[in-house]
């Protein structure tokens, strides 16, 4: 396992993301990025997984913006989120990591049956020109 990482310098990344009536991340509608790639592919990881609701539980569909501080002194990510506007996007729509996993098992499956086709073996085939044809039956 490699060891943790720790930006050397204050770093900032910002989104703007799409959010369902379940709280989840539906789609990232824009980037900001701080400049250190390591640093904005972990951030961009913790959006997609984000469900953004209120502390009662409730979610309300919208844009947000979500900004991720990073202070070198104290090793610590501020998450903060903003509601941008209340509706105007899809509240149905599906979430990133739902459509992720479906991706991902489609994908297992399909190596599962190419495994499992490997596995057989080859069975005999007759090829046309190799058949007796009608004219060598008694």
């Amino acid at each position: 396992m490699p060891p943790p990482y720790f930006p050397k310098k204050v770093e900032h990344a910002a989104f703007v993301i799409e959010v369902n009536k379940t709280g989840q991340v539906a789609k990232v509608r824009s980037q900001q990025a701080s400049g250190d790639r390591r640093f904005d592919v972990m951030v961009a990881g913790n959006v997609v997984q984000t469900f953004v609701r209120r502390p009662d539980g409730t979610a309300v569909p919208g844009v947000y913006r979500m900004r991720y501080d990073y202070n070198p002194k104290t090793k610590r990510v501020r998450r903060t989120v903003t509601l941008i506007s209340a509706g105007g996007v899809d509240p149905n729509a599906e979430g990133i990591v739902e459509r992720m996993a479906e991706i991902n098992r489609r994908s297992a499956e399909e190596i599962q049956r190419r495994l499992e086709a490997a596995k057989k073996p080859v069975k005999d085939v007759p090829l046309p020109f190799l058949s007796p044809g009608p004219a060598a039956t008694p």
